[in-house]
């Protein structure tokens, strides 16, 4: 169990106040049901309503962000990089471009195509799609032709925090930068080893001599835990972000001109993951203070995992991919990009923070609360759903990583007394927003779901003579047809979820078995998300705190 760390009494009293509404909202029915049934009932059906409307949004926005990481990951960032380097030209070329296009005949295409028999069907979607997208090209380009920032100066830092994983996992993330399609001379690796892990800095070494002539640096970091630290990715990351920003004062770079990335040990890059980033950080104003996150996909080793794990992994993954169309109250999470700048001006990664990722964006976001924000990136950054070498072993890996997923909760009451302390004339409504919106999902999340399992059979439960009510005996059977209709609005998810996953020579009899392990969600769902949730809600309440738990992968 960790200690209070670093913590006054009001922090520990507002750290409580988020689970113990999410206690309230529990107990609300049940309690309510003793006063007055029919208004329990009422509330029931709200929160059926409200759940509804949430998986049928979530439904539409999963899609929505499907559709544009497909449209992305086709695009040749790369390419559209060097287009910045002088647009009036690239436009000029795109435009002679779009005339070929309209001109080309289906005799000339036939030709192109090797005189392949093609219909003329074919031919005319192709010209279609050609000039759609090339005229895309072009938009863009007139879009972004002022103020854009020359890429060739820009200078990338990656950091990757490792403690105990195996070398087969490092390797393959080096492998991944290696790979980048924008300069690897203009990346410098951080390879971030915990001094509690005998064999860190040997590997780290022996990384370092194997890829030290790809990347500008590669610098290795041994952090050594002290005293008012927790253990976990935080004070990994604030210890090696100041040996880099050492390094970068003696380069003499522009702090502004530096993006850090925080990369956790087993996240694949894309290959244009920094063409991609490079283009919105060059084309979008105010850059030096923008967080960038793409959608974390659990599904590297998803075809290994046992039944259970690939549905429990397969809806974080869902809901990693939806949240980033919410630009609104988008927060980063796992793997995202900033500048060194702001990273110094906010004062690191706070040391004895557990949810590192929310709590460095909304530090910024306090600081500068009308220039901070993140911007999507509609790209996947592949990384291992936790397993073990048995059932139980893989049972118990999964539920703890959510339960320190779900300990989030843990940093709402410092958001809230950031909230308290702000003065009046700095508030914004954006902070408001976004702080609202993170503490509400994270009450929401497990107790919510356990109120919608519940909810509708607890007024006749507790008032008998309510359940023989036209309302009371239709109530359950209202509820569950609210909740069946919830149910629903997942199908069409589970069936994109099939063109996110990797491809496999999986027969079909084998792929419909997969569909079919969709029944279960409801009781993987109870067991590794919701109990894991309540447990970390109950911990804070009793001031149980959680040490950061490293999830267990296996590695190729």
């Amino acid at each position: 169990m960790a200690k209070n760390i670093n913590k006054t009494r009001t922090d520990v009293i507002l750290e409580k106040v988020p689970p113990l509404m999410g206690v309230v909202l529990l107990l609300t029915p049940l309690v309510v049901s003793f006063i007055s049934p029919e208004i329990a009932a009422v509330i029931i059906i709200l929160l059926n309503v409200f759940f509804l409307y949430k998986s049928f949004s979530f439904a539409v926005l999963f899609a929505i962000s499907l559709v544009r990481i497909r449209r992305e990951e086709s695009v040749n960032w790369r390419k559209r990089l060097d287009s910045l380097l002088n647009i009036g030209d690239a436009i000029k070329q795109i435009d002679l471009n779009i005339d070929g296009a309209r001109k080309l005949t289906y005799q000339e295409y036939l030709v192109a195509n090797t005189n392949k028999k093609v219909s003329r069907l074919r031919f005319w979607l192709d010209k279609f799609e050609t000039l759609r997208f090339l005229k895309i090209e072009r938009n863009e380009l007139r879009r972004v032709q002022t103020n854009v920032t020359d890429w060739k100066d820009i200078q990338h830092v990656v950091i990757v925090p490792h403690v105990k994983e195996p070398e087969s996992i490092l390797r393959a993330t080096m492998e991944h930068l290696k790979n980048q399609s924008f300069p690897t001379k203009q990346i410098s690796v951080v390879l971030a080893a915990e001094a509690a892990d005998p064999n860190g800095v040997i590997v780290s070494e022996k990384l370092r001599e194997e890829y030290k002539e790809v990347f500008n640096n590669i610098w290795v970091t041994n952090h050594i835990l002290q005293e008012g630290e927790a253990v976990g990715k935080s004070a990994n990351m604030a210890w090696a972000g100041k040996e880099v920003t050492q390094h970068i004062n003696k380069l003499g770079w522009d702090k502004k001109r530096v993006t850090l990335t925080s990369c956790d040990a087993d996240s694949k890059l894309p290959k244009d993951y920094f063409s991609y980033q490079t283009y919105l950080f060059s084309t979008t104003p105010d850059n030096e203070y923008l967080y960038f996150n793409g959608a974390l996909v659990l599904y590297n080793n998803i075809w290994r995992l046992p039944f259970y794990a690939r549905v429990k992994n397969s809806m974080s993954t869902i809901y990693n991919v939806g949240r980033l169309v919410r630009t609104d109250k988008l927060v980063p999470f796992s793997t995202y990009t900033t500048t060194l700048w702001l990273i110094e001006e906010i004062g690191y990664w706070t040391p004895w923070v557990t949810p590192e990722d929310f709590h460095m964006f909304f530090k910024g976001l306090f600081k500068y609360p009308k220039k901070v924000r993140t911007i999507p990136m509609y790209m996947k950054i592949m990384s291992d759903a936790a397993e073990g070498e048995s059932h139980w072993e893989t049972i118990r890996n999964n539920y703890k990583q959510e339960r320190r997923w779900q300990w989030g909760i843990s940093d709402d009451g410092w958001v809230l007394k950031n909230l308290f302390t702000t003065p009046f004339s700095k508030l914004s409504p954006r902070m408001i927003y976004l702080s609202v919106h993170t503490i509400f999902d994270h009450i929401f999340g497990p107790v919510g779901s356990l109120m919608i399992l519940v909810g509708g059979n607890i007024p006749a439960l507790i008032s008998p003579e309510f359940g023989y009510t036209v309302f009371g005996a239709n109530l359950p059977r209202v509820s569950s047809s609210i909740i069946q209709l919830t149910l629903f609005c997942f199908i069409p998810v589970i069936i994109l979820d099939i063109f996110l996953k990797p491809q496999s020579n999986k027969s079909i009899i084998t792929r419909i078995r997969y569909l079919l392990e969709w029944v279960t969600q409801p009781f993987v769902g109870f067991i590794l998300s919701v109990l894991p949730g309540l447990e970390a809600h109950t911990r804070l309440i009793f001031g149980r705190y959680l040490e950061y738990y490293v999830t267990k992968k296996k590695g190729d």
